[in-house]
């Protein structure tokens, strides 16, 4: 039997929940953004790509206007792709299905997919950095540039405080008071369901700087699993900025968990100055994968994703 014969496109209600978080646990790639329960937040209904008894498996976030349907990559899910890592025949065999089936595809493969695998895509390379948090604190700190010592020294001596304690709700509340425009209010809602879901399964860490005067003025979340460990969303005041309050928080997340093994994911930034806080760390480039597919008529082929 061929490859593609074993290979099943299953609707949401087809899957097989139990199987399918199996299959991600036991995957050498597994992320947090795969398991069923984070899908079905960030992207209600999705869908799937099945090999045999879930022995590999792909979810697929679909979009349909204008008849037509498109894959996409949901907010909050920085890379999904195929899990557990496969042979190139096997990738190649999932990459046709998709090419297939839909005009227009967006999405971000992890980094043990095979890039080879779907060269009928476009792709582009991308950058995640994550820190290993093997060694003792003392020998981590010694990694850390000079401008990231020099500014979580600026924020201790601005007597902050980092301590855990806020809920969903207060961070997503406080996160709205320092966005300015320009970012969908679904994606609060969503932000929060995954920080509660998180919480109340005591994989979501929340930790907030509180400046001398007892305000929140920063706050990262953390978001925990198996031994990785994803800086998933923050927020600073211009009082926090000012006084480089982030610094001092994931300063405190890498003392706490020094020497444990965890590794703290970063997600990567695009932004220079973004991928600079992250990379002063000691955090390591870890590449992942843009595919990028526009079989669209014309005009329609002139659109990109956010106008389809």
């Amino acid at each position: 039997m061929s490859s593609t014969k074993q290979i099943k496109h299953l609707k949401n209600r087809e899957i097989d929940y139990e199987k399918w978080d199996n299959c991600i646990q036991q995957a050498e790639n597994r992320n947090i953004y795969a398991k069923s329960w984070y899908l079905d937040i960030v992207a209600p209904n999705w869908e799937a790509l099945i090999f045999g008894d879930y022995e590999f498996v792909m979810p697929l976030v679909v979009g349909k206007k204008l008849g037509i349907k498109y894959l996409f990559q949901p907010v909050f899910a920085q890379q999904l792709g195929m899990f557990p890592p496969a042979k190139v025949e096997i990738q190649k065999e999932f990459a046709r299905i998709i090419y297939n089936k839909f005009r227009f595809v967006q999405i971000q493969l992890n980094s043990r997919n095979i890039p080879e695998a779907f060269d009928s895509f476009k792709i582009t390379e991308k950058e995640n950095l994550v820190l290993p948090l093997l060694h003792p604190y003392s020998v981590l700190s010694s990694q850390f540039s000079k401008h990231t010592k020099r500014n979580i020294s600026k924020a201790r001596k601005g007597r902050i405080q980092v301590v855990k304690g806020l809920n969903a709700r207060e961070f997503t509340s406080l996160k709205k008071q320092c966005v300015k425009d320009g970012v969908d209010s679904k994606s609060f809602v969503t932000l929060e369901r995954i920080i509660s879901r998180a919480q109340m399964h005591g994989s979501g860490i929340i930790l907030a700087a509180y400046s001398s005067t007892n305000n929140v003025c920063s706050a990262a979340f953390f978001l925990r699993s198996g031994n990785r460990a994803v800086y998933l969303n923050a927020f600073s005041t211009e009082e926090g900025k000012k006084i480089r309050a982030m610094y001092a928080i994931v300063d405190e997340f890498i003392k706490e968990f020094a020497g444990t093994g965890l590794l703290l994911d970063f997600e990567g930034s695009s932004i220079k100055g973004v991928a600079r806080f992250y990379k002063g760390f000691g955090s390591a480039i870890e590449t992942y994968y843009h595919l990028y597919l526009n079989q669209l008529p014309f005009p329609l082929n002139l659109f990109k994703k956010n106008k389809l």
